[in-house]
């Protein structure tokens, strides 16, 4: 049972929100050159989950509802920033755009003062908001395609856009809820040894998880996996191939006499590799001289 802690989850709203924002500004940025429909908020929300999972492992935060809070938090804050980098850029287009029209008219402008300002009303004014911005994009519509979309259908097609961004944002941290977790030193298993499983230790293997392993395929390979406190003896994968081919996986919670015959195991594989080891070949100016 995962404890809910104020503490954590502040911290973790809060980081989440600030990974949103940083996000969205990257989002906006790209999408200002490349925004293809459908991908691109997956992308980012593949972005944008990749940050929330470091995240999660960084605070060893593994409360259900405290995550599922930050996600949404975080992803609304991620489209808000978006659009807001969006309503950024149109800001700079047009003070970029009102500065080459006073360098190239320096001339006319300074015979007459009205002539300058007849020039920059010329110009449409940017949206004064946020709001405002996104109430032109409306009006004025959204090509998707061959089509314009107007009205309802831009809201419409922004939604879609900060679901699939959810979506892929909320499989990743769900992959990641499914990690073992300790809940006794509040911390996510690490991965402390992995390889495959030395083909003349297979029987004791056998012995050790009462779990029968094929030699048809290549050599199992194992990966042990514990929390920051030591709290258990630990959690053993072993993957192989079975006479069909087929994958099949053992994850195991090891009990303490397990992990004994395991170490074992382990440090007879490393003195087995050191003996087998060839001698160091001596230098030559350790050679002795005729």
């Amino acid at each position: 049972m995962v404890c809910f802690r104020w503490g954590k989850f502040f911290l973790w709203v809060g980081l989440a929100g600030l990974a949103g924002l940083g996000v969205g500004q990257w989002a906006a940025w790209v999408g200002s050159y490349l925004r293809p429909m459908v991908v691109f908020p997956l992308l980012v929300g593949c972005v944008f989950g990749g940050m929330l999972v470091f995240l999660i492992r960084l605070l060893d935060l593994a409360h259900r509802g405290s995550v599922l809070v930050g996600v949404v938090f975080a992803s609304a804050v991620c489209v808000g920033s978006e659009h807001g980098g969006y309503y950024l850029q149109t800001q700079r287009e047009y003070e970029r755009t009102l500065a080459e029209w006073q360098t190239k008219t320096r001339g006319l402008a300074a015979l007459s003062s009205s002539f300058g300002q007849a020039i920059q009303q010329q110009l449409p004014p940017p949206p004064a908001t946020w709001g405002e911005y996104l109430r032109r994009q409306v009006e004025q519509g959204r090509r998707i395609g061959p089509w314009l979309i107007q009205g309802g259908w831009v809201w419409a097609s922004w939604a879609v856009e900060a679901a699939l961004t959810l979506a892929a944002a909320l499989i990743l941290v769900g992959l990641t809820l499914r990690w073992p977790y300790c809940s006794t030193c509040q911390s996510w298993y690490r991965v402390v040894r992995q390889g495959r499983v030395p083909s003349q230790q297979l029987a004791q293997w056998r012995e050790v998880l009462e779990r029968d392993v094929s030699l048809s395929g290549p050599a199992p390979r194992f990966r042990l996996l514990e929390c920051l406190g030591r709290c258990t003896p630990g959690r053993l994968e072993l993957v192989w191939e079975d006479a069909d081919g087929q994958v099949q996986t053992c994850p195991r919670e090891l009990q303490a006499a397990q992990r004994e015959k395991l170490d074992a195991l382990w440090q007879a594989a490393a003195s087995s590799e050191e003996d087998s080891s060839p001698p160091a070949t001596p230098a030559s100016s350790d050679l002795p001289r005729g």
